[in-house]
């Protein structure tokens, strides 16, 4: 949904396992509760409380989340039961209530590094519902927010490379797609001559959870 490349990193303590895992996000997240497994999904459900920095609550969202069986990586789907938030597609959700947080090739990229849900909980909720609050309510023109379809899509490749030159996003694009394999000492693929490893690397390590098949369709949209 934001044109940030995110990593989220709250490392602050171990979580070893699914169970684990759900007894920290249900202790740090009192309105939710566990319903079970079903179609070998873990299902969460009840109400997430958008707390602001002084610990007062701002407003309650009723929500359901599922987290597939591929545990931790899988990226879970959240759906608002609630109607605080009008279903339409600039506000990010769909008509019958999934929200969307970020770009699909981030969500790939962290479904392949693994996800803990109460990571997911404490830093994709607050940041989801703020932002559709200051939408609502407050100055929309500050927000910063991932273009829909095609658009989304370059605005991602931007974000990752750095740059707004749709030149050296195709030559770092068509590079990475015929030697995807990474060398850090090798030249970098946006051809600046320098190594990898001082240039690019970790935007070619985002590009690894995502097909070859849709890199090279996305060239098509820079030329």
């Amino acid at each position: 949904m934001f044109p940030i490349i995110n990593h989220i990193s709250n490392r602050s303590f171990k979580i070893r396992n699914f169970e684990e895992d759900k007894i920290a996000t249900l202790n740090a997240n009192r309105g939710l509760r566990y319903e079970g497994v079903f179609e070998k999904n873990h299902l969460f459900c009840g109400n997430f409380y958008l707390i602001n920095s002084d610990g007062q609550l701002i407003e309650v969202f009723e929500i359901e989340m599922i987290i597939g069986g591929d545990y931790p990586n899988d990226f879970p789907v959240v759906k608002l039961i609630g109607n605080n938030i009008e279903l339409i597609e600039d506000n990010h959700i769909s008509k019958s209530g999934i929200i969307c947080f970020d770009h699909p090739y981030i969500i790939n990229s962290i479904k392949k590094g693994g996800i803990r849900i109460y990571d997911f909980v404490n830093f994709y909720l607050p940041k989801y519902f703020s932002w559709v609050l200051i939408k609502k309510y407050g100055d929309s023109i500050i927000l910063q927010e991932w273009s829909h379809g095609t658009e989304g899509t370059k605005q991602f490749y931007k974000a990752l490379l750095g740059t707004t030159n749709n030149e050296t996003i195709v030559v770092f694009l068509e590079n990475y797609c015929n030697n995807p394999r990474i060398q850090r000492n090798s030249k970098c693929y946006c051809g600046s001559g320098k190594k990898l490893k001082s240039c690019h690397l970790i935007s070619a390590q985002y590009l690894k959870a995502t097909p070859l098949k849709y890199i090279l369709t996305d060239i098509k949209l820079f030329h």
